[in-house]
């Protein structure tokens, strides 16, 4: 019989019996080549079982020089691809949308269906896909979604040349691109605890951050310089070379994966069970658990905020476009210096106080919005600075529930408590753009103001009152199932 653990403070192993002991048998690993345990979060690459110590020897990084991470020629070369990657996403996130009203004059309801049919597969595939990572080699599933991508997106300006390109073929090719998209981003998540050391992985996604920050605020940047040069159709192309650039360089890292075989078997039953123990796993440990709250929490009161603050800004605050556009640009430069120092926090204060903190204060900052009047260039500058504090506390912190979510997690199962967490976090966004359009009209602008930034708030309570808060320096093993 499985019994289920959470983490307790004060105490770095979750349980006296060893893995072997509370693992059920639908979930051993095979005896040969193939070695399972809290340890075996860094893969040997030679697929063989290693002891504690000689686990956090990786694969491109000496003893000697694991002070910079930039030795490790595997993470090089997963920054570099991820990097790629993310660029891709933001132009084709740009130009497809831009496309359809441009090159097919779409309406408004048509390009509402392309941004859903581009972000569906989140609530569609996302909990499959978790049991494809755990199941297969994460590298190879990186390369395979980014080449996915890369084709897929290649055949728009195809189309556009051939004119035959139509509003239903933008909408299928969205689909499949957010599949990718989905494939890759959890496969990352997964890959990086077996290409780093676990006191590295707090820097790891501090860098890999640090590039999602520059994918946000140069890949929109440069998609529209691309399709103010070449045509929305054209521009695609670059997406499309993006991955390709992702591809040849996730392809070249050199490190053996180790693959756990599955005895609950490859068909629709064994799919769905697999399935079930990651949402169990996440259901039942209460720092997992704890987590995905706070982010379907926040997602919620988030998605319902940006509905009504970009008519808030206008209408309320009297704003003009380029005014809004500073307010909005304050972001990027936030995004960047929170992913700078979100990997030396919690050596400082301890991973609980980190989470704390940086929840804390980019959190409480939004409720000064909707105290705000129409007072020109002040309200301007409160609202950059606003947004400058809301970016760097919240890069901050997603990189430390990154960090924590990846070192609880046992490696076998870090797809499925990944592909989990965007389920449950990427669910409720249409609840709250529905929620958000509904108390813009009923309550007026400053009032929905008012009831989504406390609602950010309240969505620390889940933090507040978890054994997430009490992790101090060291970051807690996986735990026992």
């Amino acid at each position: 019989m499985r019994t289920h653990q959470s983490w307790r403070p004060g105490s770095r192993r979750l349980s006296r019996a060893g893995p072997q002991a509370s693992r059920s048998p639908e979930e051993r690993p095979a005896r040969t080549r193939h070695c399972e345990g809290p340890s075996s979060s860094s893969s040997s690459p030679s697929g063989s079982c290693m002891s504690s110590t000689a686990a956090h020897r990786v694969p491109g990084q000496t003893p000697r020089a694991r002070r910079s991470l930039w030795t490790n020629t595997n993470f090089t070369k997963l920054w570099i691809g991820q990097t790629s990657s993310l660029f891709g996403v933001q132009i084709a996130e740009l130009a497809l949308p831009l496309t359809a009203v441009f090159a097919l004059h779409a309406t408004s309801q048509q390009v509402g269906l392309l941004s859903t049919a581009i972000r569906l597969p989140y609530l569609l595939v996302a909990l499959f896909v978790g049991v494809l990572v755990d199941r297969w080699g994460r590298r190879h599933l990186m390369v395979a979604a980014d080449l996915g991508r890369a084709l897929v997106l290649g055949m728009i300006p195809v189309l556009y040349w051939l004119h035959a390109l139509g509003i239903s073929w933008l909408y299928v090719v969205g689909f499949l691109a957010g599949c990718g998209t989905v494939l890759f981003d959890v496969a990352a998540q997964a890959y990086l605890p077996r290409l780093v050391a676990r006191e590295d992985l707090g820097l790891g996604n501090s860098r890999l951050g640090g590039a999602q920050s520059a994918a946000t605020i140069g890949g929109p940047a440069l998609g529209g310089a691309l399709i103010q040069w070449l045509t929305a159709p054209v521009a695609v192309c670059a997406a499309s070379l993006s991955y390709v650039l992702s591809v040849v360089n996730v392809g070249l890292i050199r490190h053996r994966e180790t693959i756990v075989k599955h005895s609950s078997g490859s068909g629709v039953a064994g799919t769905l069970r697999q399935m079930g123990n990651g949402l169990k796993l996440v259901l039942r440990n209460e720092p997992l658990r704890s987590m995905s709250l706070m982010a379907a929490a926040f997602n919620l009161s988030f998605t319902a905020f940006q509905v009504v603050f970009v008519q808030y800004m206008p209408h309320d605050l009297k704003l003009t476009a380029s005014e809004i556009g500073l307010v909005m640009a304050a972001l990027g430069p936030g995004f960047l210096v929170g992913a700078m120092f979100a990997g030396r926090l919690p050596k400082r204060l301890g991973y609980g106080r980190t989470l704390l903190l940086t929840a804390g204060v980019a959190n409480a900052v939004m409720p000064l919005i909707a105290l705000l009047g129409a007072w020109g260039i002040y309200t301007v500058g409160a609202l950059m600075v606003i947004n400058f504090t809301f970016a760097s506390f919240g890069v901050a912190n997603t990189v430390t529930v990154l960090t924590v979510r990846q070192s609880i997690t046992p490696d076998r199962l870090q797809g499925r408590v990944a592909a989990t967490n965007r389920f449950v976090a990427m669910g409720v966004a249409p609840v709250g753009a529905l929620a958000g359009g509904i108390l813009g009209s009923t309550v007026g602008l400053r009032g929905t103001v008012w009831i989504t930034t406390v609602g950010l708030c309240l969505a620390l309570i889940p933090l507040g009152t978890s054994t997430l808060a009490h992790i101090r320096h060291d970051l807690p093993e996986p735990v026992v199932e």
